[in-house]
């Protein structure tokens, strides 16, 4: 069988050109480089400004350009899928896409977790994948698979570009496919868009005479204002939910996970207006911030365990925004509770009721909707619907805090961390128990804190490298808490090149091993709990930071750790990482948790 032609000329052309080069100093872009310069620009004036990359040939052209550019920061990677989830960290924290460049084949493929994720929990993000020619498809060309619509139903858009075409029209027509992917990104919803970039080489910026013609620049049109706004509501919608509350004399406010900080105060703002409960998710905005101590119920975890609570707290209305909630007691509740009339406000048509007990959807803008119902004039809720609410939630919270105080368990570990970081500080919350930890344990508060988490298909993938771009968004110190395996899952994290400027407290559970099968009825059968479930592991947590360069610091208490949370950024060669180890026995951990919540359970039924 003969050599494949396209890959054939391809390689001839690179050949022609880099023998061009030898005695020469690039004085003009080739088209790779002008194709490459003008996507980044484009971007750029939409209001990109966050790259990752891994390494690679094939994407060379973009590397360079992006590196270039000083309106971008680009952060290499070791490997791409933490530099994916890097990314998704950056639009978790910034509500921006930032952009993920790979070189051609499995380094494409890699970025398919963080592009799922992308786009169950709505984060706006950016695949630039460089490709080998179209004509080298389907071929045994080296490091070619079929890179188009590689992320299929996850992409909220998917645009192959053909190679680089260096005229006004060709330009053109790059900037129609910039802007389309920049769009779909920060649609409604938002999510992961993918740009396929062919190249054929050279990759490196060599001169290539005749190649570009005189005078055209590297420029695309169209600007970060020319976005779509999030559509307001329906003139009905807001209007609609006023009634409703109106009419209602015990409503319920349930707030979800969701990308959007703003839903959280509006939610907040609306249950004052209406005095209503709120049942608020860590993540959805409402947990931690003015007016929570005194609207949000933060033990409804806890207090909703007891079944005479869940049954005797009787909603005739409510109201969910957001995803559905972390916890299964609250979506018990909400199943208990189908007869009573539920509204599930959305803007993009997704199914967002898997719990089958939402009467229907209200379709408009969340955020504009709460504040159009909050203006209204509220109705007459009854005094004895919050107070019972507060009375319960009160009393599971007093009901644990001997435990918090006085033992050494993961939700001790939860709840020390939060009454320790700073007003405002950035909180990523790592899937699997974390997040459920600082659902049951940790107190609802006026004091502002950013929770962030990656609650759309909820991996322990990435985690670490999501904390550290949500910490690059931010530009201000902030703080991760994740279990054992998901940092060894993510170790590649902690081996990326960072920038000065990036400040991460990754605070890490260490159990050895998947402490949340615990809770489930597989670990009554031993084998095959112990070694296939849990995945018991005994890696030194402290050898694998010094191998990274990065302070390590082991805690046995939530003294100690509060006393490491709240203490100065230590020197760290400017990168201003560290690492806090809570190390926690798997077994006591269990015990511990299950008697807290028993208590909590039994001082709640007392109050009704």
């Amino acid at each position: 069988m003969g050599r494949d032609p396209g890959q054939a000329a391809d390689d001839a052309r690179g050949a022609r050109c880099r023998a061009d080069a030898v005695n020469r100093t690039p004085a003009a872009p080739n088209r790779n480089a002008l194709w490459a310069r003008a996507l980044v620009d484009g971007l750029a004036r939409r209001g990109v400004s966050h790259a990752c990359s891994g390494s690679g040939s094939r994407s060379a052209p973009l590397v360079a350009a992006l590196a270039a550019d000083d309106r971008f920061t680009l952060y290499p990677h070791v490997d791409e899928r933490s530099a994916a989830f890097f990314a998704l960290g950056v639009g978790a924290g910034s509500g921006r896409p930032a952009a993920v460049v790979t070189t051609s084949g499995t380094a494409a493929a890699n970025l398919y977790p963080a592009v799922v994720e992308a786009s169950q929990s709505e984060i706006p993000f950016l695949a630039l994948t460089a490709d080998r020619p179209a004509a080298l498809r389907g071929t045994d060309a080296n490091q070619t698979i079929d890179q188009r619509d590689l992320f299929g139903r996850y992409s909220r858009r998917s645009i192959d570009l053909a190679l680089p075409e260096p005229t006004a029209a060709g330009l053109a027509r790059l900037g129609a496919a910039v802007e389309a992917v920049w769009r779909a990104a920060l649609g409604s919803p938002a999510g992961p868009a993918h740009l396929n970039v062919q190249f054929a080489k050279p990759l490196e910026p060599v001169h290539v005479p005749g190649d570009v013609p005189a005078g055209l620049e590297p420029r695309l049109a169209g600007s970060a204002a020319a976005v779509a706004e999030r559509g307001a509501p329906p003139p009905d919608a807001g209007r609609e939910l006023a009634t409703l509350l109106q009419d209602a004399r015990r409503p319920l406010i349930v707030c979800g996970p969701n990308q959007r900080p703003a839903i959280g105060r509006v939610a907040l703002a609306l249950a004052a207006r209406v005095r209503a409960p709120l049942v608020a998710d860590p993540l959805s905005g409402a947990r931690f911030g003015s007016g929570a101590e005194r609207w949000t119920m933060g033990s409804a975890d806890l207090s909703l365990r007891a079944d005479e609570v869940a049954a005797a707290l009787h909603p005739d209305l409510v109201v969910r925004v957001g995803r559905a909630p972390t916890s299964a007691a609250v979506c018990r509740y909400l199943e208990r509770h189908a007869a009573a009339p539920q509204f599930v406000l959305d803007a993009t048509h997704r199914w967002r009721d898997h719990l089958a007990t939402s009467a229907r959807p209200l379709t408009g803008d969340p955020v504009a909707t709460l504040e159009r119902a909050a203006a209204t004039d509220p109705g007459e809720a009854d005094e004895d619907w919050i107070e019972q609410w507060r009375a319960t939630d009160r009393a599971a919270r007093l009901a644990v805090e001997p435990s918090l105080a006085g033992s050494w368990f993961e939700g001790a570990v939860a709840d020390a961390m939060a009454e320790s970081l700073p007003a405002g500080t950035p909180w990523f919350i790592g899937n699997s128990m974390p997040i459920r930890d600082v659902d049951a344990f940790t107190r609802a508060t006026d004091r502002p804190l950013r929770p962030l988490g990656l609650r759309g298909a909820s991996g322990i993938d990435g985690n670490v490298s999501a904390a550290l771009g949500a910490a690059a968004a931010s530009g201000r110190p902030a703080a991760a808490l994740v279990g054992d395996l998901t940092l060894l899952h993510d170790v590649g994290a902690l081996l990326a090149d960072r920038p000065p400027g990036i400040s991460l407290h990754l605070v890490v559970i260490q159990n050895r091993g998947g402490g949340i099968f615990h809770m489930l009825p597989i670990r009554e059968h031993d084998p095959p709990f112990t070694p296939y479930v849990v995945m018991p592991q005994s890696v030194d947590l402290g050898a694998v930071a010094a191998a990274a360069g990065i302070p390590h610091r082991l805690v046995s208490s939530a003294a100690e750790l509060r006393e490491a949370v709240m203490a100065p950024d230590p020197e760290s060669g400017g990168r201003g990482f560290r690492l806090t180890e809570a190390c926690i026995e798997r077994e006591h951990n269990w015990q511990q948790r299950t008697a807290a919540i028993e208590s909590a359970k039994e001082a709640a039924r007392r109050e009704i």
